[in-house]
C-alpha cells in the first residue's frame, strides 16, 4: 500500500508494525518483497516518490553530500554525490546490474593478504543466490557450466595451457530498467501488498534506544518541503516504532546514521565505520598486441551479448538459446534477455599461492582483433584505516546534521595486489600469443604513488560501498553477526554491503540481494513465531 508522510501531522506516531524497513534500494525493496503477503506487518520508509525515474531531485540528492580524505579528493572528490542515489530505487536508477556471485576464496581468511574472511559459508547463501538471480531476469544459475557460455556466447575463452594462473568467468547484466529499477519490478507487488505500507517522503534522522543502547525504541523521521525557490526545508517530523528495524540505506548512509545516533552499535575496538571499501578500477591499465588476430570466438568471449533465452517447460527442462528472428515482437515476452560476457580471473590456487587480492580483467579488443585493452577490477583489503566518520564541521543543507566524511584509503598490500594481478595477466598474455606489451598505468612507487587523474591509465574508484559494519561471528570483530543484526542492538538489523567482511571482484548487488533475501527469512522465523505465541 502507497502512503505519504506529507499528510502525517506533526507529531504523529506510527506504531503497531512488526518490521520497519528504512531504504528503498535494492536491498529494502528485495526485503519487502520477500516479506509481501506474510503474516508480519512491514512499513518501508522511502525518502523519495513512487514517480522516481533516473535521477533525485536536487533538494534530496543534497542531504548526499560529503566531505572526503586526502586521498580521495585527488581520485575521485565527487564520489560522495556521484557514487549514490536518494531516492525510491535508489541507485539502481542508475547501474546495468551487473551480476555475479562471490568466489570461494572470497569468503575464506587468506594469510599472507587478509585474515579476515566470512562468518558464514559459501552454501549458505546459495540458494539466495538463485533467488536473487530470478530478479534480473538471469536465466540458470550457471556461471561455472563453461560449455553452456560456449554455447551461447559461440565462444571459448584461451585454450588451456600447463601453468595457467587464470581461466575464463562469467558476468551478466540486466539493463531493461523495468527490471534492474527495482522500484519499476516490484511496483504492483508493493501497492497491492496489504501488509506493506510504503510510506514516501520518509527521512530517518536518528535512532531512539533504552539507555543502555541496546534495544531501539523508536526513530526520529521528517519530511521534506521542496519548492522551486527555495529548494528543500525540513516539513513535519513523525516518528516510527516497530518491533524489529533494518537501515538498508546503502554503504555509506548506514554507517553515518548509526553515528547520527550516538555511535549506535560500536564495539570495543572502534570499528563502526571502519573497514571501508571500493573495487580500485584501473580501466586502462595496459595495451596488448598479438602477431595476427586473435580467434573470432575468443574475442567473442569478451564481447558483451545480449542472450535470450527459451526457459523451461518443466523443473527437468534446459534452457535453450533462441537466436531466430522475432515473428512477433510480442513473443519477447517469453524470453529472458540479458548481457553476458567473459573475463579472466585468477584461479582459487593461484590466490592462496601469490597471496594477493582477487580481480577480473575485462579485454577490449580493437576492431582488427590483433591489440586490445587490459582493463583491471580488484579486491581491496579490509583496512580499518579506511572509515566512514562524521565531518561535524559541515552539515546537510536541509536537516543541518553532520555530513559523511569518506577516508577511503589503499595501502601497499592493494598496490601489490594490482602489480601482482597485471604481472601474471601479461605473462598470461605472452604464453597465448601476445608479442607487444604496453603499461599505460604507472604502477612503480608505493600505495601513495598512482597514476591519477586525468591520465590515461589513471586509478578510478567503482561505485560498491562495502565493510564500513562488518559481519563478524564475535562481537569485538565486527559491528553486525551472523544474521545481520547489531551484536550490541537486540532488534536493528543492517541489509546491504555495508555488512561485506570481504569485497571480492564481482560487483556487490547479487550479494545485497540475497543477504536481504537471507535477513527476510530469518524475521520471517524470529518474529513469525514470536507472534504465534
Amino acid at each position: 500500500m502507497y502512503h505519504y508522510a506529507d499528510h502525517l501531522p506533526e507529531g504523529t506516531i506510527l506504531s503497531d508494525f512488526d518490521i520497519c524497513i528504512v531504504g528503498a534500494g535494492a536491498a529494502g525493496i528485495a526485503m519487502a518483497q520477500r516479506l509481501a503477503h506474510s503474516s508480519l506487518k512491514v512499513i518501508l520508509l522511502v525518502s523519495g516518490g513512487p514517480a522516481d525515474r533516473g535521477a533525485p531531485s536536487e533538494a534530496r540528492q543534497s542531504l548526499y553530500q560529503g566531505t572526503v580524505g586526502e586521498f580521495l579528493r585527488v581520485v575521485d572528490p565527487g564520489f560522495p554525490q556521484r557514487s549514490r542515489l536518494n531516492m525510491y530505487g535508489g541507485t539502481t536508477n542508475h547501474f546495468g546490474f551487473w551480476a555475479r556471485p562471490l568466489d570461494a576464496a572470497d569468503y575464506m581468511p587468506r594469510p599472507g593478504f587478509r585474515e579476515v574472511g566470512w562468518p558464514i559459508k559459501q552454501d549458505e547463501l546459495a540458494p539466495y543466490y538463485a533467488a536473487a538471480h530470478e530478479f534480473g531476469q538471469f536465466g540458470p544459475f550457471n556461471y561455472d557450466d563453461m560449455d553452456f557460455w560456449r554455447s551461447v556466447l559461440y565462444a571459448r575463452p584461451f585454450d588451456t595451457l600447463p601453468g595457467d594462473k587464470l581461466e575464463g568467468a562469467i558476468m551478466r547484466a540486466q539493463y531493461d530498467e523495468n527490471l534492474h529499477d527495482f522500484q519499476l519490478q516490484f511496483r504492483q507487488e508493493m501497492q497491492q501488498a496489504e501488509n506493506i505500507t510504503v510510506l514516501f517522503n520518509a527521512h530517518l534522522l536518528t535512532i531512539e534506544t533504552d539507555e543502555s543502547q541496546a534495544h531501539v525504541s523508536e526513530l526520529n523521521c521528517s519530511t521534506i518541503v521542496t519548492s522551486s525557490s527555495a529548494g528543500g526545508a525540513a516539513g513535519a517530523r513523525f516518528k516510527v516504532r516497530a518491533r524489529s528495524y533494518a537501515l538498508a540505506c546503502g554503504g555509506i548512509e548506514n554507517a553515518r546514521l548509526l553515528q547520527l545516533s550516538g555511535d549506535l552499535g560500536n564495539n570495543r575496538r572502534d570499528m563502526l565505520g571502519r573497514g571501508f571499501m571500493a573495487h580500485p578500477l584501473l580501466t586502462n591499465a595496459a595495451r596488448v598486441t598479438f602477431e595476427q588476430p586473435v580467434a573470432s570466438e575468443i574475442r567473442n568471449f569478451f564481447r558483451e551479448q545480449q542472450i535470450r533465452l527459451k526457459p523451461p517447460q518443466d523443473d527437468d527442462g534446459e534452457y535453450r538459446h533462441m537466436v531466430e528472428p522475432l515473428v512477433n515482437p510480442e513473443l519477447v515476452y517469453e524470453y529472458l534477455m540479458f548481457n553476458a560476457w567473459g573475463v579472466l580471473a585468477p584461479k582459487h590456487k593461484t590466490l592462496l599461492d601469490e597471496r594477493i587480492g582477487n580481480f577480473r580483467i575485462i579485454l577490449y579488443f580493437r576492431d582488427h582483433g590483433a591489440s586490445a585493452i587490459v582493463n583491471l577490477n580488484w579486491e581491496q583489503t579490509p583496512n580499518e584505516s579506511s572509515r566512514i566518520t562524521l565531518d561535524r564541521k559541515q552539515v546537510d543543507p536541509i536537516f543541518g546534521q553532520p555530513l559523511a566524511h569518506i577516508d577511503w584509503r589503499l595501502n601497499d598490500s592493494d598496490k601489490r595486489s594490482a602489480v601482482r594481478a597485471l604481472e601474471i595477466t601479461l605473462s598470461y598474455l605472452r604464453d597465448h600469443g601476445a608479442v607487444r606489451q604496453e603499461m599505460i598505468t604507472d604502477v612503480s612507487g608505493g600505495a601513495d604513488h598512482w597514476t591519477f587523474p586525468p591520465h590515461e591509465g589513471a586509478l578510478e574508484t567503482g561505485d560498491h560501498h562495502m565493510g564500513a559494519l562488518r559481519m563478524s561471528a564475535a562481537p569485538e570483530d565486527g559491528i553486525v553477526d551472523i544474521n545481520s543484526r547489531l551484536h550490541r542492538v537486540d532488534n536493528l538489523y543492517i541489509a546491504g554491503s555495508a555488512v561485506f567482511p570481504t569485497g571480492g571482484y564481482a560487483n556487490p548487488t547479487l550479494t545485497i540481494v540475497a543477504l536481504a533475501l537471507r535477513l527476510a527469512d530469518h524475521l520471517k522465523r524470529v518474529l513469525g513465531s514470536w507472534r504465534g505465541h
